[in-house]
C-alpha cells in the first residue's frame, strides 16, 4: 500500500507528548489565579483592607485631624446602642416583634421540611433573633439614648428602605411587562425611562426642588388653578421624607426596569405556547411562566435596590439636610457628619460596622426567599 506526500508526512510528524491530567490541573489552576489575580489585587486592596481598618478604627477614639488614637474598647458601640435608664420589655414595639418572629419560622420552613439548614439560613435566623431582642430595649421614664439622632436615623433609613424598595422594584417590573415584545416604540420607551438614571443626583435633586418649590415650582402651578393650596414638601416634616422617596423612585426606576426587560427576553417562549394549550390565562402564565423565569433578576433587583436604599445620601444631603429637624435624617448622612463633621473616625466605623452588618442580615434573608429554586 502507497502512501501519498501529505499522508507521510502526516504520519511522521510527531504529535506532542500529552501531559498527566495531574500537570493539566495544575496548569489550570495557575492560569484561573492569573486570570483573577488583578481583581483580587484590587479586591483586597479598596474593599478588605477598609473593612479591615474600619473595625480596628470602631475600638478607638481616633481623630479625623488629631493625633489621637487612644483603644477604648466597646465604648463606641456602647455609646451607638445604649443609654442611661434602658429597660427590656416584651411588650416594646410588639407588633414589629411580632412580625420578625413570623419572618423567621418562614425561614425554617424549609430547611425543616427538607432536614437541612444551611449556614446562611442559621446566619439570617440568628440575625432576625437578634433583630427580636434588640427590639425589646428602651429608655425608661426618666432615661435616654446615649446618641439619640442614631436611633432617629436608623428609623428613617429602614422606612425609607421599607417604602421604597418594593415600590421601585414592582414598578420596574410593570413597566417592563407593558413594554414586552415588539411593540411599536418600545425601545425609545424604554430609553426615555432609563435616561434619568444616567444623571448625577445634583441635578435629579436639583429638578425635583424647583419641581417641588411651593412658590415658584411647576407642580404649584399646576395644583393652583384647580384651588389647591400648595404644598410645602420639603420643609414639612410630614412631608419631606416622602418626596425623598418620590425623588428616588423617579431616578431609579429605569434601571430595574432595564435589568426586568432583559429577564423577560430569557423566558423560553414555549412555555407560554404549553401555557395557551392548557388553558391558562395571562394571570396563570404570569404566575407560573413568567415570574418563575426571572426569579434570579427578581433577587438581583431587590438585594440591589434594598443595598442602595439603605446607602440613601446625595437626595438627603441636598434636598433636606436631614430636616426638617431631624425628619430624613439617614444613617450614611449621620456617620459622614460624625466622622467628618466631629472628626469622630472610631465612632464613625462603628456605626458602619453596624450598617454594614445590617444590609447582611437583609441580604441574607432576600437570597433565602428569592433565591430558592422550586423546581429541583
Amino acid at each position: 500500500m502507497t502512501l501519498t506526500l501529505d499522508q507521510a508526512a502526516q504520519a511522521t510528524r510527531k504529535r506532542p507528548p500529552r501531559l498527566p491530567r495531574k500537570r493539566r490541573s495544575q496548569a489550570g489552576l495557575k492560569y484561573g489565579f492569573a486570570f483573577v489575580a488583578p481583581f483580587a489585587v484590587l479586591y483586597l486592596v479598596f474593599v478588605l483592607y477598609p473593612v479591615l481598618q474600619a473595625a480596628q478604627m470602631s475600638f478607638f477614639d481616633w481623630d479625623l485631624l488629631g493625633s489621637v488614637r487612644e483603644f477604648i474598647g466597646l465604648e463606641n458601640y456602647e455609646r451607638m446602642l445604649w443609654g442611661v435608664d434602658i429597660q427590656w420589655s416584651i411588650t416594646n414595639l410588639f407588633w414589629w416583634r411580632i412580625g420578625v418572629l413570623a419572618l423567621v419560622a418562614v425561614l425554617l420552613v424549609g430547611p425543616i421540611k427538607r432536614r437541612h439548614i444551611s449556614v446562611w439560613s442559621v446566619a439570617g435566623v440568628l440575625g432576625l433573633l437578634g433583630v427580636f431582642v434588640a427590639l425589646g430595649f428602651a429608655p425608661g421614664k426618666d432615661g435616654y439614648w446615649y446618641d439619640p439622632t442614631f436611633w432617629i436615623a436608623l428609623q428613617n433609613t429602614l422606612l425609607f428602605t421599607a417604602i421604597s424598595t418594593p415600590i421601585i422594584a414592582l414598578l420596574g417590573l410593570v413597566m417592563a411587562l407593558a413594554l414586552q415584545g415588539q411593540r411599536r416604540g418600545s425601545r425609545w420607551y424604554q430609553m426615555a425611562f432609563f435616561l434619568p438614571y444616567i444623571l448625577p443626583v445634583s441635578v435629579v435633586t436639583l429638578i425635583w426642588t424647583y419641581f417641588l418649590s411651593p412658590g415658584q415650582g411647576l407642580l404649584a402651578q399646576i395644583l393652583t388653578p384647580l384651588g389647591i393650596d400648595p404644598i410645602p414638601w420639603l420643609s414639612d416634616s410630614n412631608t419631606a421624607l416622602t418626596a425623598v422617596i418620590i425623588t428616588t423612585i423617579w431616578w431609579t426606576v429605569g434601571f430595574n426596569l432595564v435589568m426586568f426587560a432583559a429577564g423577560l427576553q430569557d423566558v423560553d417562549k414555549s412555555l407560554y405556547e404549553a401555557a395557551s394549550l392548557d388553558g391558562a390565562g395571562p394571570w396563570r402564565k404570569f404566575v407560573s411562566v413568567t415570574l418563575p423565569g426571572i426569579r434570579h433578576v427578581i433577587l438581583l433587583v431587590m438585594v440591589m435596590q434594598a443595598i442602595a436604599s439603605f446607602q440613601v445620601f446625595g437626595q438627603v444631603n441636598i434636598m433636606t439636610g436631614g430636616g426638617p429637624g431631624t425628619s430624613t435624617e439617614v444613617l450614611i448622612r449621620h456617620i459622614y457628619q460624625t466622622g467628618f463633621r466631629d472628626f469622630e473616625l472610631g465612632y464613625a466605623s462603628a456605626m458602619s460596622l453596624f450598617l454594614f452588618a445590617l444590609m447582611l442580615i437583609v441580604s441574607v434573608v432576600q437570597m433565602r426567599f428569592l433565591g430558592k429554586d422550586d423546581t429541583k
